[in-house]
């Protein structure tokens, strides 16, 4: 039995065959989280579209008058919670105005304004998505 072979990997390939999948991975990864922005900024817009058309609903039930909060129309969505922005986690900014409403998420960047997709805007008022001025 001298002669006897021994059969495995060697601790060099094995850290070769590791690195590989690192690499193999890393590049997995950004592939399947580079649309997730994107992908929120529409998750917005459907939710707003949603909480516009409870407010209007709201509105007609209400002699046309505007809620002072989304607060009462809690009932409208599943578990009695409006949605909340999937940036912040938080209410989307409503605003009661003289003639209706706004209803506003700022995007990814929290700021006005916005060139890539998921920095821009999204308003809605009482008649729809207010859609910027270069679209």
């Amino acid at each position: 039995m001298a002669n006897a072979r021994r059969r495995g990997f060697t601790l060099i390939e094995l850290m070769v065959v590791i690195v590989i999948l690192g690499i193999i991975g890393t590049i997995g990864f950004y592939y399947a989280t580079k649309d997730v922005e994107p992908a929120r900024w529409e998750s917005a817009r459907t939710e707003m579209t949603e909480v516009h058309r409870a407010v209007l609903h709201w509105s007609l039930a209400n002699n046309n008058e505007f809620p002072e909060s989304l607060d009462v129309i809690a009932d409208d969505f599943p578990a009695g919670k409006v949605p909340h922005d999937p940036f912040t986690k938080e209410p989307y900014v409503y605003e009661r105005t003289e003639d209706g409403f706004t209803l506003t998420c700022l995007g990814k960047d929290g700021v006005e304004g916005g060139t890539n997709k998921e920095d821009r805007d999204i308003v809605f008022d009482q008649r729809g998505q207010m859609l910027p001025e270069d679209e």
